[in-house]
């Protein structure tokens, strides 16, 4: 089969079936090109597990790659081979026999009440231009603060999603396709009802709740990303979208929410990947410390 053919066919593949994201579908196939342009071949069958080893080693020393890089573009490989062998392509696939190199443990940076509070404040004194603008940025912020949503879900929501009268939000296009529901804090209600009022007000109408401000459609991740560096920059305090989340879970660990139910509201399959909000919770740790009988 000819290399074009296979990555067309792949392609509908990871879309249609596996459900894979449009943005990682085009990074899995831009690797295999990569690694087929280096070997200088167009048949599959030539690729040996010697030369996929001696690709990802010489990329890593040529472009510094960090652990985690080293595996996200081995799986991109691993993916794409796993389809081949599948369709018997080939006859093994190239990328299992080389290893994974261990992440290591960092713990993720984390925001204190007085740096949220800086954030908060810096958002609504802003000069945004619009008062749409003003309102909705506003909106997006807390709603990041007070639901630990990951961007993309954001980015994602859609009108109906958000059930003002229940007082909770459906995340339909969570990581791994999974669906949670959130509950909308009292305070990020009133915020929200702010934007609702104001969203109302305009000439066009947006499927998705955190529209544009100039056509019918859903803010783009660059955009919110801008708006945080606007407000980082005039706060003094750094942060990110997933800051953002990290917060949230570590203020629910805090405040003594159980393991199980952060775990459901953050959209996480494993608790292990929720555990870390437990090992690097100070308050926790003092709060339960301070009753232990140590003598």
């Amino acid at each position: 089969m000819l290399l074009e053919n296979c990555f067309t066919r792949f392609k509908r593949y990871a879309l249609y079936e596996k459900e894979i994201t449009p943005k990682c579908t085009k990074e899995i196939i831009s690797a295999t090109r990569k690694l087929f342009a280096h070997i200088a071949t167009q048949e599959l069958r030539a690729i040996t597990t010697t030369d996929v080893r001696d690709y990802l080693y010489l990329k890593k020393e040529e472009r510094l790659w960090s652990a985690r890089t080293f595996r996200n573009q081995r799986q991109y490989l691993k993916t794409f081979f796993d389809y081949c062998l599948e369709n018997q392509f080939i006859k093994e696939n190239p990328v299992s026999k080389i290893n994974k190199p261990k992440l290591p443990k960092t713990l993720p940076r984390f925001l204190t009440k007085n740096q949220l509070q800086k954030i908060i404040l810096h958002t609504e004194i802003y000069p945004w231009r619009y008062e749409k603008e003003k309102v909705r940025n506003r909106a997006l912020i807390y709603t990041f603060i007070h639901t630990g949503m990951r961007l993309n879900e954001l980015l994602n929501l859609k009108i109906e999603d958000i059930n003002m009268q229940e007082k909770e939000i459906v995340v339909k296009k969570g990581k791994g396709r999974k669906e949670r529901i959130i509950p909308i804090h009292n305070i990020l209600f009133s915020v929200l009802q702010s934007y609702l009022i104001q969203r109302k007000k305009s000439s066009y109408r947006s499927e998705y709740f955190f529209e544009s401000l100039r056509v019918p459609t859903k803010m783009t991740a660059k955009t919110i990303h801008t708006i945080c560096r606007k407000i980082s920059k005039k706060s003094g305090e750094y942060f990110t979208p997933h800051n953002l989340r990290h917060a949230f879970a570590r203020s629910l660990v805090n405040e003594g929410v159980g393991l199980y139910l952060v775990k459901e509201l953050l959209g996480h399959t494993s608790i292990s990947t929720t555990e870390i909000y437990l090992s690097v919770s100070k308050e926790s740790l003092r709060k339960s410390f301070c009753h232990v009988a140590l003598l």
